[in-house]
């Protein structure tokens, strides 16, 4: 005890000036420590970045400036960690609610926070009953707005209802790529006033939407449109049948060369080849495989690969999809035995019953001269390009690791019962951390996606990005890595110049032309980075665009459809010609799969896209659609079945796809055991 005298006072006081003293001494240790720790990771990374920009310039990826030597791409490498770097705060922030007070707010920055708000507001609820106001409205012979409307004369007022209404939550996008002002604006202000005002918008401009955009042609041939290529020629080696191994014992399946010349190139391709192909489209599409693969009592040893069932009937298919509605199959009943002749289709003994399923089998695994799959969970890493506008990073990406991870946690979903499953292990977007992520310009950041008119640029873009070292050694651990670039939003894109390199982005493309298919890449290897990449438009990345339950998942649809291709499988409508082959001849090499054209695309072009798309969408709201209605969807008029309009490697609207058929899931797991062994060892579970 020290005491209360005056010398203990004295006391009492040296030691709290000793303490605080030594208080900050220590603080000043510590200071020093992260201080001199980060001053050593400053000169590390800027001598990683000097060492990797010399690397590459000596072997002509870089050139001396420190830009991509790839053809009209320059990528930035930033050397000083202590630049200027900043985005455009979150959209629920108090300073984003500054920015957009300020008069002088940036317009670019205005029209992302608008898109980005009209994502979070603008519901499929909403747009349902300003769709039903609005043409009520126009129905009505004297209109309480004032405002009068006319549409063309003979519209059919309950089919057009009826048709956007089911559609409503494709209507926002629908109106975003139709550049709508007026109606967009209509939709904007209902979501904020709960009431529907035509007093800000101009009549003329208003009606001449009306007319252009309410109307189902004009719908279907905007679902038409919303289909992208995502390849450029490909078909897959078929694997070997029963027929052609029955001579062999041992060995791991063998693989035929195939019957027609085409194969996937990553490059140039002949005029005549781009003529021939001036119809092909691609949307990026997914489904879950709720038919299980191989029958366990099938997966045994034997010389014929147990895969080859029959083509899945339509009610097979409904059956596979029916976990997507709330309300599964209840209230829908089969197509009438007259209603299937007239379509050309076998008639069953279910016909005008009430739906039933048989149960599933029980889930087996590839199994086949000595090649057997194991389930795997596979890891993936987003690698987002951006650019500067400024001191702006460009564009904006808030919350990477949510939309990452929602992008894993719904493919997961479309992949449930195939033995594949993915887990989110990185999403980058630090260009300082990462500088290799920096491209110059947004012309460049254009460029450096899957584009046909940038073959010479894109896709050697792509690969020199796959180059990098903290790339590189991603794919070598067999990670596969997905590219983030480029945008077909009015914020980077002027949609109406036609020489626009952003009006022809691939939504997404699979950079791996492995043996599975009939001309591979000579140079490819489970490993190489070059050869094993994916890319997708930040669009399909953005939360605010498309990768979200608002858009039916359709960044997830992309990110699926393409690892379906990175690992095995193919389009259900490929080959050199259309309609061509039958079971496992088919240029997919699935017998199950129904031969068919580019679904979208054909029903676009026979008014049948937005009927489609209104069927899916109704049957996932728990609406019951009668199956009987997708009789028509048969675009090669094959005799006996119709068109699987609900399969991930087919071209659908977001709403159909739902499914992987059993013998797609078989081929999956037989290109995984066979062409990714490494891959398999390292994340077999």
């Amino acid at each position: 005890m020290i005491g209360d005298g005056p010398k203990a006072k004295r006391l009492r006081k040296a030691a709290i000036i000793a303490g605080g003293t030594l208080l900050m001494l220590a603080l000043v240790i510590i200071a020093g420590f992260f201080i001199s720790k980060s001053m050593r990771l400053s000169l590390s990374m800027r001598q990683h970045a000097t060492q990797r920009s010399a690397q590459l310039q000596a072997d002509g990826s870089l050139d001396a400036s420190g830009a991509a030597a790839v053809t009209g791409v320059r990528r930035g490498v930033i050397l000083d960690v202590g630049a200027s770097v900043r985005q455009w705060p979150e959209l629920s922030s108090r300073e984003a609610l500054q920015l957009l007070n300020d008069p002088g707010a940036d317009d670019l920055m205005t029209a992302m926070y608008t898109w980005a708000n009209d994502t979070v507001h603008i519901t499929e609820e909403l747009t349902e009953a300003l769709l039903r106001r609005l043409l009520q409205q126009m129905n009505e012979d004297e209109p309480d707005s004032g405002q009068v409307m006319f549409l063309p004369r003979g519209t059919n007022m309950t089919e057009l209802t009826g048709m956007f209404v089911s559609l409503a939550r494709d209507v926002l996008a629908y109106l975003r790529d139709s550049r709508s002002i007026a109606l967009l604006r209509l939709l904007r202000d209902f979501a904020g006033r709960g009431a529907m005002s035509m007093s800000d918008v101009d009549p003329d401009v208003l009606q001449a939407e009306v007319t252009q955009l309410l109307n189902v042609s004009r719908l279907n041939q905007w679902y038409g449109s919303t289909s992208k290529k995502d390849t450029v020629e490909t078909q897959t080696r078929p694997w070997r049948t029963a027929a052609t191994t029955a001579a062999t014992t041992q060995g791991p399946p063998q693989l035929l060369l195939g019957g027609a010349a085409a194969g996937r190139r990553m490059l140039s391709v002949s005029q005549a080849t781009q003529r021939a192909r001036a119809d092909t489209t691609a949307r990026h599409l997914l489904a879950t495989a709720s038919i299980p693969v191989i029958r366990t009592d099938q997966a045994v040893k034997q010389l014929a690969i147990p895969t080859a069932s029959d083509l899945l009937t339509l009610q097979d298919m409904v059956c596979a999809v029916q976990s997507f509605s709330p309300t599964g199959l209840k209230g829908m009943l089969m197509p009438s035995a007259a209603e299937m002749t007239s379509a050309g289709v076998d008639d069953t003994a279910d016909a005008g019953k009430a739906i039933t399923c048989k149960p599933h089998p029980k889930v087996g695994t590839f199994y086949h001269g000595g090649v057997t799959f194991r389930p795997v969970v596979i890891p993936v890493v987003f690698h987002c390009q951006r650019f500067m506008q400024g001191d702006v990073l460009q564009p904006p990406i808030w919350n990477p690791q949510e939309a990452g991870q929602n992008l894993i946690d719904i493919t997961n979903k479309f992949y449930e019962g195939t033995g594949i499953q993915f887990k989110l292990q990185e999403v980058r977007s630090d260009v300082k951390k990462h500088p290799y992520l920096l491209l110059s310009t947004l012309d460049d950041w254009q460029s450096c996606t899957g584009n046909p008119s940038q073959e010479t640029a894109g896709f050697p873009c792509l690969q020199e990005t796959a180059k990098f070292p903290e790339v590189a050694e991603l794919a070598e651990k067999h990670v596969v890595n997905v590219l983030i670039g480029g945008s077909q939003t009015p914020m980077f894109c002027n949609t109406t110049a036609s020489d626009a390199v952003c009006t022809t982005l691939y939504y997404g493309y699979t950079g791996s032309i492995g043996p599975w298919f009939t001309q591979a890449s000579a140079t490819w290897r489970e490993g190489l980075s070059e050869e094993n990449w994916i890319v997708m438009t930040w669009d399909f990345f953005a939360p605010e665009v498309a990768n979200s339950k608002r858009f039916w998942d359709g960044g997830a649809v992309t990110l699926a459809h393409e690892l379906g291709h990175y690992l095995g499988v193919m389009h259900t409508h490929e080959g050199a010609e259309p309609c061509e082959g039958e079971g496992l001849d088919k240029a997919d090499a699935v017998p199950d799969t129904p031969v068919n054209r580019q679904v979208e695309q054909w029903a676009a072009e026979n008014n049948l896209a937005a009927s489609l798309a209104s069927w899916c969408s109704d049957f996932r709201n728990g609406k019951q659609p009668q199956p009987k209605d997708l009789l028509q969807y048969n675009s090669c008029k094959m005799d006996g079945t119709t068109d699987n309009v609900f399969n991930l490697m087919s071209y659908l609207p977001n709403a159909c796809n739902m499914m992987l058929s059993p013998n797609q899931v078989a081929r999956l797991q037989w290109a995984v055991a066979t062409f990714r062994p490494k891959m398999m060892a390292a994340y077999a579970v």
